[in-house]
């Protein structure tokens, strides 16, 4: 018996290194805001409720625009989505130190533009292009490593945060974040997608499924509601955790004066 190999080809090496970069470093990037809730509160005059508004923005955004995205990704392809999306993330970074950065300005930065942009780099166009240089045997696999990478990412990003932030400052440290954008964009060229076959006739019938049609069969699958509302609880635990609980901890650590 033949063993098969994991890897089918060159570019589904490529892809998954690719997406693999592209995760860490996005979805590392959306669990650091939290640590520099001080300085958003002291230099920007924000409260902490206006933050929190801007963190919830920031999901939805992510959230609504993941279909979209990946919807046009079918269309002109995972990098280039990719690309777009990164500089929707690269543009709140930069207005957030840069300015326009306080009232409307700065849900506008952190909560809009960075949750748009999250909606194309956050896992769900990475794993996608994954799983289509996958056969089914390996693709849970493949797709697992790339899931995978958002926890190095959630594990490292931290680290750096703080360590930027004590030794630059906080708009520095922002700054700092678009060289990581620029990796991210320059992974986001490695992403290959799989030459479609003319002849397939499953190909044809996909490509003619309405977002209707599409809507009516996930709603149908059990395992798609599951799914769903495994995000849902998600996305109330990981993100208040992300948002609130570091500034409680700094707080925490502090030395009494």
């Amino acid at each position: 018996m033949i063993k098969e190999k994991f890897f089918p080809s060159n570019v589904a090496f490529i892809t998954l290194i690719s997406a693999c970069s592209i995760v860490a470093i996005f979805m590392g990037l959306r669990m650091v805001f939290g640590l520099f809730t001080d300085f958003f509160v002291k230099d920007l005059q924000c409260t902490i409720t206006e933050f929190g508004l801007a963190i919830g923005i920031q999901m939805l955004m992510w959230g609504m625009f993941a279909p979209i995205f990946g919807a046009l990704a079918d269309k002109i392809g995972s990098a280039k989505v990719t690309i777009i999306a990164s500089g929707f993330v690269a543009l709140g970074i930069y207005l957030l130190y840069s300015g326009p950065n306080t009232g409307i300005f700065f849900q506008i930065n952190l909560g809009l533009l960075i949750g748009i942009g999250l909606g194309g780099t956050a896992i769900s166009v990475q794993i996608a292009a994954v799983g289509k240089h996958f056969p089914n045997k390996t693709r849970g696999m493949a797709i697992g490593i790339v899931v995978s990478m958002a926890s190095i990412g959630y594990f490292f990003s931290p680290i750096y945060t703080k360590f930027a932030l004590s030794a630059f400052g906080w708009e520095k440290t922002l700054n700092t974040y678009l060289y990581f954008i620029i990796i991210g964009i320059i992974a986001a060229i490695f992403l290959r997608e799989v030459k479609k076959e003319k002849n397939s006739n499953d190909s044809i019938k996909v490509d003619n499924q309405t977002l209707m049609e599409a809507l009516k069969e996930a709603f149908n699958h059990k395992g798609f509601i599951l799914l769903t509302f495994g995000f849902f609880v998600c996305g109330f635990n990981i993100t208040l955790v992300s948002a609130h609980i570091p500034l409680s901890l700094i707080h925490i650590s502090e030395p009494t004066r």
